[in-house]
């Protein structure tokens, strides 16, 4: 088994066109088509954990956060941090491999993890993702339109929620006439064709679409198949960062926050708000949050669980939302456990294992 099948097995999970702009979620470095001896998992990357790894017998490394964002790097040399794990997992012929934003928006991925481990009921997207889908109207002759169809299906054109499959057609009658140097599918040279068509419709994931235009020419039998692409900016119900639902019996905040501590057996945190106030609906977001809290407050949340606040972030608890600083660790570190659950679950021909290296360590004096 290869690489590449593994990485494209998780991408199915938590596809790449998920993730924020700004991300560099996927392959880090390394060549995908080696055979796979071993997985390691990690939060974050390091020369520890690659160490680790080569001594456990793992090419493929996969961590939450990634070695550089989109801003990327302008040199690799064994000198600087990034550039020393770059050349070691090269010189070993690793593999790195982040997943990053788009397991935190998708679903079953760190920010619904979150909410299960609260408890949280009828939990709902925090931060929807908007323009996530565009929609493929496509004109075909009625014979071929169920090919056509089925082959779009394929590609992961057509998913609405948990329904697959999904599209729209209507019947009609097209024209045209083929030109000097045409090779049209029927119809004459200079001759006006009338042929029976069905107009489809499906919306597929944004980061398709160049698979989705090729697989439209290889199904169509014009030479110049008719169809448009729509811009959607319908928010998704299931996917996007942070999450907001209720706890099952409400709580004072002072209790709620004993239950936070406890429940995700936290280190001491930092928390704005009265704490005499009522809990009952709460927003939450793994790793740094602080720009949805003004989101939370609108959604009206009780209160709002994150990471990396800034010391003005605290004022806005005069809304009256409770605003709890757990730090950006703590709010996602069991996403490797859900990477791991997945390769392990999957895959029995490899060993997958969770890095025991991970390395910051930060102290209170």
């Amino acid at each position: 088994m290869t690489i590449k099948q593994v990485t494209q097995y998780l991408e199915q999970k938590f596809p790449l066109y998920l993730q924020e702009d700004f991300d560099n979620c996927g392959v880090q470095c390394g060549d995908v088509r080696q055979e796979i001896t071993g997985a390691m998992v990690c939060f974050e990357m390091s020369e520890q954990v690659i160490d680790e790894a080569i001594e456990k017998g793992c090419n493929l490394v996969i961590s939450h956060h990634p070695l550089m964002l989109k801003r990327g790097i302008c040199k690799i040399v064994p000198t600087d941090r990034v550039g020393a794990m770059i050349c070691k997992a090269l010189a070993h012929n690793m593999v790195l491999y982040s997943m990053h934003t788009n397991i935190d928006s998708g679903e079953g991925g760190g920010n619904d993890v979150f909410a299960e481990k609260l408890g949280l009921q009828n939990v709902k997207v925090l931060a929807p993702h908007k323009g996530l889908y565009r929609k493929l109207v496509v004109f075909v002759p009625t014979d071929h339109a169920e090919q056509l169809k089925n082959a779009l299906f394929e590609i992961g054109c057509g998913v609405q929620g948990n329904y697959d499959c999904c599209s729209y057609t209507l019947e009609g009658n097209g024209q045209f006439r083929p030109l000097k140097g045409s090779k049209p599918y029927l119809g004459q040279e200079n001759q006006v064709e009338h042929v029976e068509e069905e107009r489809v419709e499906v919306i597929y994931p944004t980061g398709l679409q160049h698979t989705v235009i090729q697989t439209l020419y290889d199904n169509h039998p014009y030479e110049e198949p008719a169809f448009d692409l729509l811009p959607l900016e319908n928010e998704s119900r299931t996917i996007g960062l942070g999450r907001i639902g209720e706890l099952p019996k409400e709580m004072k905040a002072a209790d709620f926050l004993a239950f936070l501590k406890d429940k995700l057996q936290l280190p001491p945190f930092r928390y704005a708000g009265n704490t005499e106030q009522t809990i009952r609906k709460v927003a939450v977001c793994g790793g740094g949050g602080s720009g949805f809290i003004d989101l939370a407050i609108a959604s009206g949340a009780d209160a709002y669980i994150s990471g990396d606040f800034k010391y003005h972030d605290f004022f806005k608890s005069h809304s009256g939302t409770l605003l709890v600083d757990i730090g950006h660790y703590e709010g996602e570190f069991f996403i490797k456990n859900i990477i791991f659950n997945l390769l392990n679950e999957k895959f029995t021909t490899f060993a997958t294992l969770i890095s025991k290296m991970e390395v910051l360590e930060i102290e209170y004096f």
